[in-house]
């Protein structure tokens, strides 16, 4: 909450003192010998801060505080760069969370981004993946708002506190994701304006929480380009763009991440779930904290089972794979009667959870 002390600062004087509290108590010579400059503003700012009133502000808001080490932290926040020093949050993460995929994109936005932001965050949330975005208006709120219609998970998170809707339109949306079971958070205080700077901060959380990143007409020089480039070259994550026009300002920055090759072309649902199966990265940062519970399918699966929320076309695909000696997806689309997307989100879900499938084929 201190004015100058940002993420990098921040840990920083943590590992040189030891604690949080052993900072708070520091002297401004002290400070000086891990702090660059401003050691003095910094002290002043600290002594300003008002933790009562702020404690007063979330119990108003409903709003806990989350840190690093905390039982519920998401693990794969633990990536972020700079990982940040607590979440404000309204509504609780989850299990499931481990499982997220942002859909970012363009605030001005055509019809055709809303119908793709509509129909990709939608198939995704029925497959159990949690949809990660911004809160704004455009790209990101057609996603948030489809995760929640097809009963799915979503997580928004704010360049500004959780108390102060921004835009201030999309309150009641906020309001419904946290209803519906999501989560609302920030790394800033809870009434903290959302600050022009703070943007490309938020994008980072939005990347490190996620497996991958779909991009739905982001346009160049974008907050959402920000973000998918983050998650190619700081987190090393899956990047998707879906394409436009070819002459939509909207989609240039789609075409771009493209034609440079950071970002996967996808045209439907089953592309994507092929993408998130292509990195081990991807699977590794899943199962950091499940790194006992991988089982193969044609063995034993309870231990598995016993921790993960199987979805039914899971089950499924479970059980008709026990009886398979090689995995084909036409072979289980057949056994189980279900599509082939269905089946290859199905496989995905499974494997990030840790329990493999032989020959994916």
């Amino acid at each position: 909450m201190t004015r100058g002390i940002g993420p990098i600062e921040g840990r920083n004087l943590l590992e040189a003192f030891g604690g949080a509290a052993q900072v708070l108590a520091a002297s401004v010579a002290e400070l000086a010998e891990v702090l660059r400059r401003g050691a003095d503003e910094v002290r002043r700012n600290m002594d300003a801060v008002n933790v009562a009133r702020e404690l007063e502000e979330m119990d108003r808001e409903s709003v806990c505080g989350m840190l690093p080490g905390d039982e519920d932290w998401p693990e794969l926040l633990k990536t972020a760069t700079p990982e940040p020093l607590a979440l404000w949050v309204r509504g609780a993460f989850q299990e499931a969370d481990r499982f997220s995929v942002a859909v970012v994109g363009s605030r001005i936005c055509t019809a055709y981004g809303m119908e793709q932001a509509d129909r990709f965050a939608g198939w995704l949330a029925e497959q159990g993946f949690t949809i990660v975005s911004g809160g704004a208006r455009g790209i990101d709120a057609a996603a948030h708002r489809s995760a929640l219609r097809h009963h799915g998970r979503t997580v928004v998170v704010l360049a500004g506190g959780v108390g102060r809707a921004y835009p201030p339109e999309h309150a009641p949306l906020f309001d419904s994701v946290v209803a519906a079971g999501g989560v609302v958070c920030s790394e800033f205080p809870t009434y903290h304006p959302s600050e022009g700077g703070l943007f490309p901060r938020r994008n980072r959380i939005i990347s490190a929480l996620s497996l991958g990143t779909l991009l739905i007409e982001a346009r160049l020089n974008s907050g959402a380009l920000i973000t998918g480039r983050l998650a190619a070259e700081s987190h090393g994550r899956e990047v998707m763009a879906v394409p436009g026009r070819i002459d939509s300002p909207s989609s240039e920055g789609c075409h771009r991440a493209i034609r440079e090759g950071w970002a996967a072309l996808v045209t439907n649902v089953a592309d994507v779930s092929q993408q998130l199966r292509s990195s081990s990265m991807l699977v590794a940062g899943a199962m950091a904290a499940r790194k006992n519970t991988g089982a193969d399918v044609l063995h034993e699966v309870k231990p598995v089972a016993g921790v993960l929320k199987l979805t039914p076309a899971m089950e499924h695909v479970l059980a008709a794979a026990r009886s398979m000696r090689s995995i084909d997806y036409d072979e289980l689309s057949q056994k189980t009667n279900l599509g082939i997307a269905e089946v290859m989100a199905a496989v995905t879900r499974l494997e990030l959870s840790g329990i493999r499938l032989r020959n994916n084929g």
